[in-house]
């Protein structure tokens, strides 16, 4: 019986052109041979399946073979052919040396490479060393490998590759080359798969091969294997149940039945949704970003009424989305979104995930938004700000999208209309603007005109892109009005200013009572005693902050 080589082996890139998704690093590297400017070390960096060590090899055959090609289509083709190729295919050269940084980390081993790098290739002109995971490696093998990557000989380059850039020394990272690796979307990822299961003779339905893209989290070789496992489950024939089945995926039935209940404020059915998937022996981890990606369409939809361009849900799971987006205003769909997504991290530490879980789900269906109810009395309350204005200006389209929620404005307005106040007087509205507001440079008061105008820096455009929404412009309007007495227009400017913002104020003020409490601290008695006593120097000062106060903890 023949042996079975792995979609993942077999389907291996081979030549730059094979490569998917990374097409700025092949053609630096292309060029760099082209050019004949080969750098001493590379850092190849980026997540897993997704080419690293693959380029790695392409990257050494194209420098080593005597035979490369410069085609118009395809870029710069190795032969395959000459002795050096294949032993660089299958890992057995004696001049393209790959290394385990993982299990090759430590002083030993480096000092090993530092005696070898000395000799001249057996063939060809250059030697190359590939150390794979290479953050693995410990301090002192870091350095004793410092003093070759300083001087190295001229016939030595090194290519290291790495999934956690962070963990190496700078030393390391500032002799070096670096690359920083993509994920490949999930649209190159169907494409690869599509062509993959063409030559493998594989009927599959793009529904089912659009799951395994999503399902590899942007890794290609991730998704060849499940590829592989889809179809030693259900043969040649890959349908969107025998992915789900054969992966053991999440059904986005199962998903929306417990983003409905959340929605429509039923707790009691997004607990059985989560309680199905539980029995299914489903990863809850798994299903909450299921969740938290359905819940980002919703908001998407809720804010701009377009779904995210990366959608991966189908026409008819787009209308579902949409319809959910009418069951929420945005501010309370936003809270939902920040339960579920700091509830991520208690989930993966749970001992009883599905627990942990039920109760997210209930405390997104009760979610409330941010509302100021202002000070009880024995009067009858405030009458809310209308939901929508007499006379809206033209650059709103209100009637493209549902109303804003009431906002419940102060009872005592100040008389003084600051910048400061409408800040202060927005935050106790709708935190979410006044926290977007407070990053304007320059206004323009609507004191005897009507209008008023917020500066913004350019490197700001991204807070003032969310402030130009229909839903935030016209929650700041009416706010506007509220908070200056009249009925207002708005304009957003881009501007490069050398005013300091009201954000940027209240981050200078925090430094520079940290700064006094550490000066108080390093000068109290007791601390001073204890140096003269122990000498030695103050270690770390941790700052614990609140509303009200901040303190120093030594």
């Amino acid at each position: 019986m023949a042996s079975y080589m792995a979609l993942a082996r077999k389907w291996r890139p081979a030549q730059f052109h094979d490569i998917v998704g990374q097409d700025p690093i092949v053609r630096t590297l292309m060029n760099a041979i082209r050019l004949q400017r080969l750098h001493q070390a590379y850092l190849f960096a980026g997540s897993r399946g997704i080419g690293k060590t693959s380029i790695a090899r392409i990257f050494s055959k194209a420098i080593r073979c005597p035979h490369l090609l410069d085609l118009p289509e395809q870029g710069l083709v190795s032969c395959d052919d000459c002795s050096s190729c294949k032993e660089i295919g299958t890992s057995t050269s004696f001049d393209v040396i790959e290394i385990d940084g993982a299990s090759n980390n430590g002083v030993e081993a480096v000092r090993e490479i530092r005696e070898n790098v000395k000799f001249l290739p057996s063939s060809g002109t250059r030697k190359i060393y590939i150390i794979d995971e290479v953050h693995m490696l410990t301090t002192a093998a870091f350095n004793a490998l410092l003093k070759t990557l300083e001087e190295p000989p001229e016939h030595v380059l090194f290519i290291f590759a790495t999934t956690e850039s962070h963990k190496i020394p700078a030393t390391i990272l500032s002799r070096c080359q670096r690359f920083d690796f993509r994920r490949v979307s999930d649209k190159q990822i169907h494409s690869r798969l599509t062509r993959v299961a063409e030559a493998e003779s594989i009927q599959a339905d793009p529904a089912a091969l659009n799951l395994i893209a999503r399902a590899s989290e942007g890794s290609m070789r991730d998704a060849l294997s499940l590829l592989d496992q889809v179809i030693a489950y259900s043969g040649d024939q890959l349908t969107v149940e025998s992915v789900i089945d054969g992966v053991g995926l999440i059904r986005t039935d199962t998903v929306f039945q417990i983003l409905n209940g959340i929605l429509s404020r039923q707790p009691h059915a997004a607990t059985q949704g989560i309680q199905a998937a539980f029995e299914a022996g489903h990863d809850l981890k798994l299903l909450l970003r299921s969740l938290i990606e359905a819940l980002h369409e919703v908001i998407l939809y809720k804010a701009t009424g377009h779904c995210s361009a990366q959608s991966y849900f189908s026409s008819s799971e787009r209308e579902v989305l949409q319809n959910g987006a009418t069951l929420r205003p945005l501010e309370e769909l936003e809270t939902i979104f920040q339960i579920l997504h700091y509830g991520m991290e208690h989930l993966a530490r749970s001992p009883q995930p599905s627990i942990t879980l039920d109760i997210l789900a209930i405390k997104c269906a009760m979610a409330e938004g941010f509302v100021q109810v202002g000070t009880l009395a024995a009067t009858a309350p405030p009458q809310p700000l209308p939901t929508t204005r007499p006379n809206p200006p033209a650059v709103v389209a209100v009637a493209a999208t549902p109303p804003p929620p009431a906002v419940a404005p102060k009872a005592d307005i100040p008389r003084e209309k600051t910048w400061e106040g409408f800040i202060a007087y927005t935050q106790k509205q709708r935190p979410l603007l006044a926290s977007l507001l407070e990053h304007a440079v320059e206004q323009e008061l609507p004191l005897h005109q009507m209008e008023l105008r917020i500066f913004f820096k350019t490197q700001d455009q991204y807070k003032l892109d969310q402030l130009k929404s229909k839903i935030y412009f016209q929650q700041v309007l009416l706010l506007a009005d509220a908070f200056f007495e009249k009925t207002c227009r708005l304009e957003f400017v881009v501007k490069d200013s050398d005013q300091v913002s009201v954000a940027e104020r209240k981050v200078k003020a925090q430094e520079a009572r940290q700064r006094a409490a550490q000066t108080e601290v390093e000068n109290h008695p007791i601390i001073r005693e204890a140096q003269s006593l122990f000498g030695g120097d103050l270690g770390p000062i941790e700052w614990s902050s609140s509303s009200h106060q901040e303190s120093a903890n030594v």
